[in-house]
C-alpha cells in the first residue's frame, strides 16, 4: 500500500471483516505515552501526520483528523485534505464529530489498550442516544493492514545509579507501600513509563529521544513488587540491581495478572489519566479506587542529589548554548545555514562535555515561512519546562 488513499481504503475494509463502521485511531500507546516508540505510531502509518498529538475517526464514506492549534500549518501540510477533512481541538471534539457523521446504530471500534477510561465513558454517553455503539477491538485494524509494522523496541535496559537518583528503589518502593496501606489498598499498577523508570532506578531506549523501557509493574503493600517486561531486555546488572523483592514477568502476563486481582477480589488503585480502559477493564472483580499515581507527586519532589545533577546539566548545557549562540551569529550572514545544520551544530556542542545521554527531543527550529509555528509552541515550552525538561528553540529569521 503505497499511498495514504491505499492504506485508507484498505483499512475500511478490514473494518467491515470486523463488522465495524469506524475506528477511532489516536496518538498514543498502551501506557498514554505523549511521545510513542514507532510501532505505535499507527496515525502516522494511516495519514502521513507527523506530530506529537492528535487522532484520526475513519468511518465507511468520511474520515477526518483532529489536532490542536500547534498544528494548524503541519496537518494540512501532512494529511490529505482530500482524504480527511480538518477538525481544530478543543472547538470539535472526535465524539462530536462522530456524533454529526455516523449513522444511528453504527458501531464504532476503538481499542480499548489506547485510550483511557475516561474518554470510553464519556464519548459512550454522547453517542448511545443516537444508538451508536463504542465497540472494544481484540485487535487492532490497522495492525492487521500494516504489513512492515516495526516490532517493539528490544533495546536493553540500563540502571539509574543510586549515586544519580539520590534514593534506592527499595525505599521509593517502601513509601508507596505506605501509600497503600493508608489508603487500606493491596495492589497499586502504574502504566506510566517515567513513573516506572522512577521508581526501579532503571532507564531505557524504547521511545525516541525519552530515556523509558516498555513496561508495566505492580507494587503491592509489602513493598515488593511485579515488573512486566520482556526478559531479553534485562542485563544481568539491572537483574542484580531489581533484587529479589522484585519480581520479574513478560508483558503478555499483564492481563493475566490483573484478572487474578479482579478474581481475588483485591483492592487495587489505578490512575485513570495514565492507565488505560483496558487495565480497567482486565480488573473485573477487583476493588477499585482511583487514584494519582503514586508516583507520580514523589518524583516531581526532586532531593538534593537529583538538584545538583540538574543544576550541574543546565551549567553545562547553558555554555553550549552560548558557544552556539556566537557560532550562529558569526555564521548566519553568510547565507548558506539551514534549520537542520543549525540544530546539528547546537547537538554537536553539547556532546562535546561527553557527558550527553541524549537530547529530550529533536530541535525544533525554524527559518523564514517555517517561523510561523513558532509563536504557537511557546506555552508549549513553557509547559515542558514546568515538569523539569531542558528545551530550546531556535527560530531563525522571524
Amino acid at each position: 500500500m503505497s499511498t495514504y488513499e491505499d492504506r485508507l481504503a484498505a483499512l475500511r475494509d478490514q473494518l467491515k471483516r470486523q463488522s465495524l463502521d469506524g475506528f477511532v485511531i489516536p496518538l498514543t500507546d498502551e501506557h498514554m505515552s505523549e511521545y510513542v516508540g514507532e510501532y505505535a505510531q499507527r496515525l502516522a502509518w494511516l495519514t502521513g501526520f507527523q506530530g506529537s498529538a492528535g487522532t484520526a475517526a475513519v468511518l465507511m464514506d468520511d474520515a477526518a483528523m483532529f489536532t490542536d492549534g500547534r498544528y494548524k500549518v503541519q496537518v494540512r501540510d501532512q494529511v490529505d485534505g482530500a482524504l480527511f477533512s480538518y477538525q481544530d481541538v478543543p472547538k470539535v471534539q472526535v465524539a462530536d464529530w462522530l456524533d454529526d457523521h455516523a449513522k444511528g446504530g453504527a458501531r464504532i471500534g476503538y481499542d480499548a489498550w489506547l485510550h483511557t477510561k475516561k474518554w470510553v465513558d464519556a464519548a459512550t454517553t454522547k453517542l448511545s442516544p443516537k444508538g451508536i455503539e463504542l465497540v472494544a477491538v481484540d485487535s487492532n485494524p490497522v495492525d492487521a493492514i500494516w504489513a512492515d509494522r516495526p516490532a517493539a523496541s528490544d533495546a536493553p535496559l540500563s540502571v539509574h545509579e543510586d549515586t544519580f537518583a539520590g534514593r534506592s528503589s527499595t525505599d521509593k518502593r517502601t513509601d508507596v507501600a505506605a501509600w497503600l496501606k493508608e489508603k487500606n489498598a493491596d495492589t497499586a499498577v502504574l502504566a506510566a513509563l517515567d513513573s516506572i523508570a522512577w521508581l526501579f532506578n532503571i532507564r531505557g531506549a524504547d521511545v525516541s529521544r525519552t530515556p523509558v523501557a516498555l513496561a508495566f509493574a505492580t507494587v503491592d503493600a509489602d513493598g515488593t513488587a511485579t515488573l512486566f517486561v520482556e526478559k531479553d531486555k534485562l542485563t544481568p546488572d539491572v537483574e542484580a540491581h531489581l533484587g529479589d523483592d522484585v519480581a520479574i514477568r513478560p508483558l503478555a502476563d499483564f492481563s493475566d495478572a490483573l484478572g487474578a486481582l479482579g478474581r481475588a477480589g483485591s483492592t487495587v488503585t489505578v490512575d485513570p489519566d495514565s492507565c488505560v480502559a483496558a487495565i480497567f477493564d482486565a480488573l473485573a472483580g477487583a476493588n477499585v479506587i482511583e487514584a494519582a499515581d503514586p508516583a507520580l507527586l514523589a518524583k516531581a519532589v526532586k532531593n538534593e542529589i537529583e538538584l545538583d545533577g540538574t543544576r550541574a546539566a543546565h551549567v553545562r548545557d547553558g555554555g553550549a548554548l552560548t558557544r552556539f549562540l556566537k557560532w550562529l551569529e558569526e555564521t548566519a550572514p553568510s547565507g548558506d545555514l539551514d534549520e537542520l545544520g543549525a540544530a546539528a551544530k547546537l547537538e554537536s556542542l553539547r556532546a562535546e562535555s561527553n557527558l550527553l545521554r541524549d537530547l529530550s527531543f529533536d530541535t525544533i527550529s525554524a527559518a523564514g515561512p517555517n517561523a510561523a509555528h513558532f509563536l504557537p509552541l511557546i506555552f508549549f515550552i513553557q509547559w515542558r519546562q514546568g515538569v523539569g525538561w531542558a528545551c530550546y528553540w531556535l527560530v531563525l529569521g522571524v
